[in-house]
Protein backbone atom coordinates (compact mmCIF):
# COMPACT_ATOMS: atom_id res chain seq x y z
CA UNK A 1 0.00 0.00 0.00
CA UNK A 2 1.73 2.83 -1.22
CA UNK A 3 1.55 6.43 0.68
CA UNK A 4 2.19 9.51 -1.42
CA UNK A 5 2.05 13.14 0.34
CA UNK A 6 0.10 16.28 -1.16
CA UNK A 7 3.13 18.36 -2.82
CA UNK A 8 1.51 21.30 -1.76
CA UNK A 9 0.91 19.43 2.62
CA UNK A 10 5.07 19.01 1.71
CA UNK A 11 5.13 22.68 0.84
CA UNK A 12 3.30 23.37 3.85
CA UNK A 13 5.17 21.48 6.14
CA UNK A 14 8.78 22.18 5.38
CA UNK A 15 8.38 26.33 5.65
CA UNK A 16 6.60 25.52 8.84
CA UNK A 17 9.92 23.45 10.30
CA UNK A 18 12.00 25.55 8.62
CA UNK A 19 10.29 28.83 10.54
CA UNK A 20 10.18 26.76 13.36
CA UNK A 21 13.98 26.14 13.82
CA UNK A 22 15.41 29.53 12.97
CA UNK A 23 15.48 29.50 9.57
CA UNK A 24 15.37 33.51 8.20
CA UNK A 25 11.88 33.55 6.62
CA UNK A 26 12.88 34.62 2.88
CA UNK A 27 15.19 31.46 2.66
CA UNK A 28 12.61 29.20 4.66
CA UNK A 29 10.06 30.31 1.64
CA UNK A 30 12.49 30.15 -0.93
CA UNK A 31 13.57 26.52 0.03
CA UNK A 32 10.10 25.07 0.41
CA UNK A 33 9.11 26.75 -2.72
CA UNK A 34 11.70 24.80 -4.70
CA UNK A 35 10.92 21.95 -2.81
CA UNK A 36 7.41 22.32 -4.37
CA UNK A 37 8.46 22.15 -7.73
CA UNK A 38 10.57 19.87 -7.84
CA UNK A 39 7.67 17.53 -6.36
CA UNK A 40 5.67 18.76 -9.28
CA UNK A 41 7.80 18.64 -12.10
CA UNK A 42 8.15 22.51 -13.01
CA UNK A 43 11.24 23.77 -14.32
CA UNK A 44 13.81 25.11 -11.55
CA UNK A 45 14.83 27.72 -14.38
CA UNK A 46 11.65 28.80 -14.34
CA UNK A 47 11.35 29.54 -10.50
CA UNK A 48 14.83 31.47 -10.63
CA UNK A 49 13.48 33.51 -13.21
CA UNK A 50 10.65 34.61 -11.58
CA UNK A 51 12.21 35.06 -8.36
CA UNK A 52 14.88 37.92 -9.96
CA UNK A 53 12.23 39.70 -12.52
CA UNK A 54 10.60 40.40 -8.98
CA UNK A 55 13.58 43.07 -8.64
CA UNK A 56 13.30 44.29 -11.51
CA UNK A 57 11.85 47.52 -10.59
CA UNK A 58 12.95 51.09 -10.22
CA UNK A 59 11.10 52.05 -7.40
CA UNK A 60 12.79 49.33 -5.15
CA UNK A 61 16.21 51.84 -5.75
CA UNK A 62 14.56 53.88 -3.61
CA UNK A 63 14.73 51.26 -0.07
CA UNK A 64 18.69 50.75 0.21
CA UNK A 65 18.70 55.06 -0.39
CA UNK A 66 16.60 55.84 2.67
CA UNK A 67 18.18 53.26 4.50
CA UNK A 68 21.79 55.02 3.62
CA UNK A 69 20.16 58.26 4.63
CA UNK A 70 19.00 57.17 7.89
CA UNK A 71 22.76 55.57 8.74
CA UNK A 72 24.35 58.78 7.48
CA UNK A 73 22.08 61.09 9.74
CA UNK A 74 22.83 58.34 12.48
CA UNK A 75 26.31 58.25 12.37
CA UNK A 76 27.23 62.03 12.23
CA UNK A 77 25.74 64.54 15.40
CA UNK A 78 22.33 64.61 13.95
CA UNK A 79 20.55 62.36 16.25
CA UNK A 80 21.73 64.50 19.42
CA UNK A 81 20.42 67.69 17.85
CA UNK A 82 17.14 66.10 17.27
CA UNK A 83 17.22 64.93 20.68
CA UNK A 84 18.20 67.73 21.95
CA UNK A 85 15.56 70.05 20.04
CA UNK A 86 12.44 67.80 20.83
CA UNK A 87 13.57 67.82 24.92
CA UNK A 88 13.69 71.67 24.39
CA UNK A 89 10.72 71.42 22.58
CA UNK A 90 8.36 69.15 24.55
CA UNK A 91 10.29 68.41 27.29
CA UNK A 92 8.66 70.51 30.02
CA UNK A 93 4.69 68.85 29.23
CA UNK A 94 3.94 65.90 32.53
CA UNK A 95 5.85 62.90 31.20
CA UNK A 96 8.63 64.57 29.67
CA UNK A 97 11.06 62.21 28.55
CA UNK A 98 8.60 60.05 27.11
CA UNK A 99 7.11 63.07 25.04
CA UNK A 100 10.63 63.61 23.85
CA UNK A 101 10.50 60.16 22.90
CA UNK A 102 8.15 60.06 21.17
CA UNK A 103 8.77 63.67 19.37
CA UNK A 104 12.46 62.05 18.45
CA UNK A 105 10.67 58.83 16.67
CA UNK A 106 8.13 61.73 14.55
CA UNK A 107 11.19 63.48 13.56
CA UNK A 108 13.37 60.47 12.51
CA UNK A 109 10.55 58.87 10.67
CA UNK A 110 11.30 61.82 8.07
CA UNK A 111 15.06 60.37 7.17
CA UNK A 112 14.93 56.71 8.49
CA UNK A 113 11.56 54.81 6.69
CA UNK A 114 12.15 52.22 9.00
CA UNK A 115 10.69 51.31 12.65
CA UNK A 116 13.89 49.06 13.75
CA UNK A 117 16.51 51.72 12.68
CA UNK A 118 14.00 53.91 14.94
CA UNK A 119 14.08 51.44 17.72
CA UNK A 120 17.78 50.48 17.44
CA UNK A 121 19.40 53.61 16.94
CA UNK A 122 17.67 57.03 18.30
CA UNK A 123 15.18 55.56 19.86
CA UNK A 124 17.39 53.50 22.12
CA UNK A 125 18.97 56.83 22.92
CA UNK A 126 15.43 58.16 23.97
CA UNK A 127 14.60 54.94 26.00
CA UNK A 128 17.43 55.01 27.71
CA UNK A 129 16.98 59.43 28.83
CA UNK A 130 13.74 57.88 30.32
CA UNK A 131 15.22 55.66 32.46
CA UNK A 132 18.23 58.23 33.56
CA UNK A 133 14.69 60.76 33.99
CA UNK A 134 13.24 58.29 36.58
CA UNK A 135 10.38 56.07 34.15
CA UNK A 136 9.75 52.47 34.81
CA UNK A 137 12.12 51.02 32.52
CA UNK A 138 9.50 48.46 31.01
CA UNK A 139 7.47 51.87 30.69
CA UNK A 140 10.24 53.35 28.80
CA UNK A 141 10.83 50.17 26.24
CA UNK A 142 7.44 50.43 25.28
CA UNK A 143 7.26 53.63 24.40
CA UNK A 144 10.39 53.43 22.31
CA UNK A 145 8.51 50.15 20.68
CA UNK A 146 5.27 51.74 20.28
CA UNK A 147 6.76 54.82 18.54
CA UNK A 148 8.94 52.82 16.55
CA UNK A 149 6.38 52.49 14.46
CA UNK A 150 5.62 55.91 13.29
CA UNK A 151 8.70 55.34 10.86
CA UNK A 152 7.23 53.57 8.35
CA UNK A 153 3.99 55.67 8.13
CA UNK A 154 5.22 59.11 7.81
CA UNK A 155 7.55 59.23 4.32
CA UNK A 156 10.48 57.97 3.53
CA UNK A 157 8.06 54.83 4.41
CA UNK A 158 10.14 51.26 2.96
CA UNK A 159 6.53 49.48 3.28
CA UNK A 160 5.03 52.22 1.20
CA UNK A 161 7.56 51.32 -1.64
CA UNK A 162 6.94 47.62 -1.28
CA UNK A 163 2.95 48.11 -1.30
CA UNK A 164 2.91 50.72 -4.20
CA UNK A 165 4.99 48.06 -6.13
CA UNK A 166 2.77 45.15 -5.40
CA UNK A 167 -0.58 47.20 -6.14
CA UNK A 168 0.78 49.28 -8.76
CA UNK A 169 -0.62 52.77 -7.04
CA UNK A 170 1.60 55.76 -6.55
CA UNK A 171 4.21 56.07 -4.75
CA UNK A 172 4.86 59.37 -4.13
CA UNK A 173 0.40 59.51 -3.23
CA UNK A 174 0.95 56.30 -1.15
CA UNK A 175 4.64 58.89 1.19
CA UNK A 176 1.73 61.21 1.26
CA UNK A 177 -0.67 59.90 2.73
CA UNK A 178 1.02 58.86 5.65
CA UNK A 179 1.80 62.23 6.87
CA UNK A 180 -1.19 62.81 8.73
CA UNK A 181 -1.96 59.61 10.14
CA UNK A 182 1.70 59.34 11.41
CA UNK A 183 1.50 62.58 13.23
CA UNK A 184 -2.52 62.05 14.48
CA UNK A 185 -0.29 58.10 15.77
CA UNK A 186 2.34 60.70 17.70
CA UNK A 187 -0.42 62.87 18.92
CA UNK A 188 -2.51 59.92 20.56
CA UNK A 189 0.40 58.58 22.03
CA UNK A 190 1.77 61.42 23.86
CA UNK A 191 -2.24 62.07 24.80
CA UNK A 192 -1.79 58.42 26.71
CA UNK A 193 2.21 59.42 28.03
CA UNK A 194 0.51 62.07 29.56
CA UNK A 195 -2.32 60.60 31.46
CA UNK A 196 -0.07 58.24 32.46
CA UNK A 197 2.54 60.53 33.82
CA UNK A 198 -0.51 62.10 35.66
CA UNK A 199 -1.50 59.33 36.82
CA UNK A 200 1.82 57.83 38.06
CA UNK A 201 3.40 61.01 38.91
CA UNK A 202 6.03 60.91 35.73
CA UNK A 203 9.10 62.97 35.85
CA UNK A 204 9.57 66.34 33.38
CA UNK A 205 11.46 68.81 32.94
CA UNK A 206 11.79 71.55 35.55
CA UNK A 207 10.06 74.58 33.74
CA UNK A 208 11.63 77.52 34.33
CA UNK A 209 9.80 80.08 32.26
CA UNK A 210 9.15 80.84 28.92
CA UNK A 211 12.06 83.14 28.42
CA UNK A 212 14.05 80.30 28.91
CA UNK A 213 11.86 77.85 27.57
CA UNK A 214 12.04 80.07 24.08
CA UNK A 215 15.70 81.11 24.16
CA UNK A 216 16.58 77.44 24.62
CA UNK A 217 14.33 76.32 22.27
CA UNK A 218 15.24 78.81 19.30
CA UNK A 219 18.80 77.82 19.94
CA UNK A 220 18.33 74.06 19.79
CA UNK A 221 15.91 74.39 16.63
CA UNK A 222 18.87 76.76 14.65
CA UNK A 223 21.09 74.04 15.52
CA UNK A 224 19.54 70.94 13.89
CA UNK A 225 17.59 73.02 11.22
CA UNK A 226 19.41 71.58 8.19
CA UNK A 227 18.33 67.77 9.39
CA UNK A 228 14.69 68.79 9.41
CA UNK A 229 14.84 69.96 6.24
CA UNK A 230 15.43 66.59 4.89
CA UNK A 231 11.94 65.23 4.68
CA UNK A 232 11.04 68.64 3.56
CA UNK A 233 13.15 68.37 0.68
CA UNK A 234 12.74 65.02 -0.29
CA UNK A 235 8.59 65.04 -0.53
CA UNK A 236 8.81 69.08 -2.09
CA UNK A 237 11.25 67.11 -4.72
CA UNK A 238 8.40 64.66 -5.61
CA UNK A 239 5.25 67.48 -5.53
CA UNK A 240 7.24 69.69 -7.86
CA UNK A 241 7.73 66.40 -10.38
CA UNK A 242 11.27 67.53 -10.24
CA UNK A 243 12.24 64.12 -9.60
CA UNK A 244 10.62 60.27 -8.91
CA UNK A 245 10.51 59.06 -5.55
CA UNK A 246 13.98 56.88 -6.31
CA UNK A 247 15.75 59.57 -7.03
CA UNK A 248 14.58 61.98 -4.48
CA UNK A 249 16.16 59.22 -1.70
CA UNK A 250 19.01 59.51 -3.92
CA UNK A 251 18.91 63.44 -3.26
CA UNK A 252 18.03 63.00 0.07
CA UNK A 253 21.98 60.49 0.75
CA UNK A 254 23.43 63.51 -0.57
CA UNK A 255 22.16 65.99 1.29
CA UNK A 256 22.80 64.14 4.20
CA UNK A 257 26.51 63.25 3.06
CA UNK A 258 26.89 67.44 2.61
CA UNK A 259 25.88 67.90 6.48
CA UNK A 260 27.68 65.15 7.58
CA UNK A 261 31.35 65.65 5.32
CA UNK A 262 31.05 69.43 4.55
CA UNK A 263 28.14 71.27 7.14
CA UNK A 264 29.27 69.18 10.23
CA UNK A 265 32.60 67.88 9.74
CA UNK A 266 31.55 64.12 11.92
CA UNK A 267 31.68 62.26 9.00
CA UNK A 268 34.74 60.23 7.90
CA UNK A 269 35.70 57.65 5.41
CA UNK A 270 35.64 54.91 7.91
CA UNK A 271 32.13 55.77 9.03
CA UNK A 272 30.56 55.75 5.54
CA UNK A 273 32.10 52.57 4.80
CA UNK A 274 30.24 51.43 8.00
CA UNK A 275 27.27 53.21 6.65
CA UNK A 276 27.53 51.27 3.71
CA UNK A 277 27.81 47.96 5.48
CA UNK A 278 25.06 48.48 7.29
CA UNK A 279 22.99 49.03 3.95
CA UNK A 280 23.61 46.07 2.42
CA UNK A 281 22.62 43.94 5.60
CA UNK A 282 19.49 45.56 6.48
CA UNK A 283 18.58 46.29 2.47
CA UNK A 284 19.55 42.81 1.79
CA UNK A 285 17.48 41.35 3.82
CA UNK A 286 14.53 43.13 2.67
CA UNK A 287 15.32 42.76 -0.71
CA UNK A 288 15.30 39.49 -0.35
CA UNK A 289 11.87 38.86 1.01
CA UNK A 290 11.22 40.13 -2.71
CA UNK A 291 11.74 36.99 -4.75
CA UNK A 292 11.45 34.92 -2.15
CA UNK A 293 7.46 35.86 -1.83
CA UNK A 294 7.32 35.55 -5.86
CA UNK A 295 8.16 32.25 -5.47
CA UNK A 296 5.74 31.51 -2.21
CA UNK A 297 3.15 33.48 -4.22
CA UNK A 298 3.11 31.30 -7.22
CA UNK A 299 2.90 28.22 -5.03
CA UNK A 300 -0.26 30.17 -3.63
CA UNK A 301 -1.38 30.82 -6.91
CA UNK A 302 -0.67 27.36 -8.31
CA UNK A 303 -2.85 25.70 -5.58
CA UNK A 304 -5.73 28.55 -6.48
CA UNK A 305 -4.95 29.77 -2.28
CA UNK A 306 -6.12 33.20 -3.99
CA UNK A 307 -9.56 32.16 -5.33
CA UNK A 308 -10.08 30.62 -1.42
CA UNK A 309 -8.86 33.63 0.18
CA UNK A 310 -11.39 35.93 -2.60
CA UNK A 311 -14.26 33.47 -2.02
CA UNK A 312 -14.27 33.21 1.25
CA UNK A 313 -13.94 36.73 1.73
CA UNK A 314 -16.41 37.93 -0.32
CA UNK A 315 -19.05 34.78 1.41
CA UNK A 316 -17.97 36.44 4.70
CA UNK A 317 -18.24 40.13 3.81
CA UNK A 318 -20.75 39.83 0.93
CA UNK A 319 -21.34 43.28 -0.68
CA UNK A 320 -20.78 45.17 2.57
CA UNK A 321 -17.49 47.26 2.67
CA UNK A 322 -17.24 47.36 6.92
CA UNK A 323 -17.19 43.76 6.74
CA UNK A 324 -14.61 43.43 3.98
CA UNK A 325 -12.44 46.18 6.04
CA UNK A 326 -12.94 43.78 9.71
CA UNK A 327 -11.38 40.91 7.25
CA UNK A 328 -8.35 42.79 5.91
CA UNK A 329 -7.86 43.79 9.22
CA UNK A 330 -7.75 40.69 11.06
CA UNK A 331 -5.97 38.82 8.14
CA UNK A 332 -3.11 41.25 8.50
CA UNK A 333 -3.05 41.58 12.49
CA UNK A 334 -3.08 37.83 12.41
CA UNK A 335 0.02 37.64 10.08
CA UNK A 336 1.39 40.25 11.75
CA UNK A 337 1.93 37.83 14.98
CA UNK A 338 3.62 35.36 12.57
CA UNK A 339 5.70 36.99 9.90
CA UNK A 340 7.72 39.67 8.63
CA UNK A 341 5.35 42.94 7.57
CA UNK A 342 7.10 43.30 4.00
CA UNK A 343 6.52 39.48 3.27
CA UNK A 344 2.82 39.69 4.48
CA UNK A 345 2.49 42.65 2.12
CA UNK A 346 4.41 40.82 -0.74
CA UNK A 347 2.14 37.80 -0.34
CA UNK A 348 -1.07 38.43 0.61
CA UNK A 349 -2.06 42.01 -1.29
CA UNK A 350 -2.04 40.48 -4.61
CA UNK A 351 -4.47 37.92 -3.65
CA UNK A 352 -6.69 40.88 -2.34
CA UNK A 353 -6.51 43.17 -5.11
CA UNK A 354 -9.56 41.80 -6.60
CA UNK A 355 -11.67 42.24 -3.37
CA UNK A 356 -10.20 45.83 -3.02
CA UNK A 357 -10.51 46.97 -6.61
CA UNK A 358 -14.31 45.64 -6.95
CA UNK A 359 -14.94 47.31 -3.13
CA UNK A 360 -15.30 50.90 -4.74
CA UNK A 361 -12.51 51.64 -1.88
CA UNK A 362 -9.62 54.55 -2.12
CA UNK A 363 -6.16 52.68 -2.86
CA UNK A 364 -4.86 54.89 -0.98
CA UNK A 365 -6.67 54.84 1.42
CA UNK A 366 -6.51 50.91 1.99
CA UNK A 367 -2.92 50.85 1.25
CA UNK A 368 -1.85 53.74 4.10
CA UNK A 369 -4.05 51.97 6.66
CA UNK A 370 -2.76 48.39 5.48
CA UNK A 371 0.76 49.42 6.35
CA UNK A 372 -0.01 50.61 9.75
CA UNK A 373 -1.89 47.01 10.37
CA UNK A 374 1.42 45.76 9.20
CA UNK A 375 3.31 47.84 11.60
CA UNK A 376 1.66 46.36 14.80
CA UNK A 377 3.22 43.00 14.01
CA UNK A 378 6.04 44.88 14.13
CA UNK A 379 5.68 44.80 17.86
CA UNK A 380 3.37 42.22 18.68
CA UNK A 381 5.12 38.50 19.76
CA UNK A 382 6.29 36.24 18.95
CA UNK A 383 8.04 37.79 15.80
CA UNK A 384 7.44 41.37 16.50
CA UNK A 385 11.16 42.29 15.21
CA UNK A 386 10.70 45.66 16.83
CA UNK A 387 9.83 44.07 20.34
CA UNK A 388 12.90 41.49 20.38
CA UNK A 389 15.46 44.13 18.96
CA UNK A 390 14.89 46.94 21.86
CA UNK A 391 14.06 44.36 24.59
CA UNK A 392 17.34 42.65 23.57
CA UNK A 393 19.27 46.20 23.54
CA UNK A 394 17.70 46.71 26.78
CA UNK A 395 18.17 43.37 28.49
CA UNK A 396 14.60 43.27 29.48
CA UNK A 397 11.97 40.05 29.78
CA UNK A 398 10.17 39.72 26.03
CA UNK A 399 7.03 38.99 28.08
CA UNK A 400 6.95 41.41 30.55
CA UNK A 401 7.70 44.04 28.02
CA UNK A 402 4.94 42.27 25.65
CA UNK A 403 2.40 42.89 28.90
CA UNK A 404 3.33 46.39 29.44
CA UNK A 405 2.74 46.84 26.19
CA UNK A 406 -1.18 46.11 25.97
CA UNK A 407 -2.39 49.94 26.48
CA UNK A 408 0.06 50.80 23.52
CA UNK A 409 -1.14 48.18 21.50
CA UNK A 410 -4.93 49.29 22.09
CA UNK A 411 -4.59 52.78 21.37
CA UNK A 412 -2.86 51.60 18.00
CA UNK A 413 -5.88 49.86 17.04
CA UNK A 414 -7.78 52.67 17.75
CA UNK A 415 -6.07 54.73 15.04
CA UNK A 416 -6.56 51.82 12.83
CA UNK A 417 -10.12 52.17 13.64
CA UNK A 418 -9.99 56.48 12.44
CA UNK A 419 -7.92 55.43 9.84
CA UNK A 420 -10.98 53.21 8.40
CA UNK A 421 -13.97 55.26 9.67
CA UNK A 422 -12.52 58.69 8.51
CA UNK A 423 -10.59 58.41 4.81
CA UNK A 424 -10.05 61.61 4.86
CA UNK A 425 -7.44 61.23 7.04
CA UNK A 426 -5.46 59.32 4.85
CA UNK A 427 -6.41 61.02 1.08
CA UNK A 428 -7.16 64.65 1.82
CA UNK A 429 -3.28 65.27 1.53
CA UNK A 430 -2.00 63.47 -1.46
CA UNK A 431 -5.12 64.49 -3.62
CA UNK A 432 -4.91 68.20 -2.54
CA UNK A 433 -1.66 67.76 -3.81
CA UNK A 434 -1.27 65.54 -6.20
CA UNK A 435 -5.05 65.15 -7.92
CA UNK A 436 -7.64 62.66 -7.64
Amino acid sequence: MSFEISPFILFIATFTIFFLFGMPIASAMISSSFLYAMTKGISLSMMGTRMFTGLNNFALIAIPLFILTAEVMSRTSVSDRIFGFCRDLVGYIPGGMGHVNIATSIIFAGMSGSAVADAGGIGNMACQAMVDEGFDEDFSACTTIASSTVGPIIPPSIPAVVYAMVANISVGKLLFGGIIPGFLMGFMMMVYVYIWSKKNNGPCLKWQGWRYYLAHLLHSFFSCILPLLTPVILLGSIYMGVVTTTEAAAVAVLYALILGVIVYRTMKLSDFIESLKSVFIASGSVLLVIPASKCFSFVLTAENLQDTLYYAFTSFAGESQVMLIICITMLFLILGCLSDPNVNIMVFVPMLLPLINNSGLDPIHVGTCIIVIAMIGNITPPVGVVLMTTCSLRHLSMERVSKCLVPWLILLMCEVVLLWAFPGLVTWLPNMLMGN
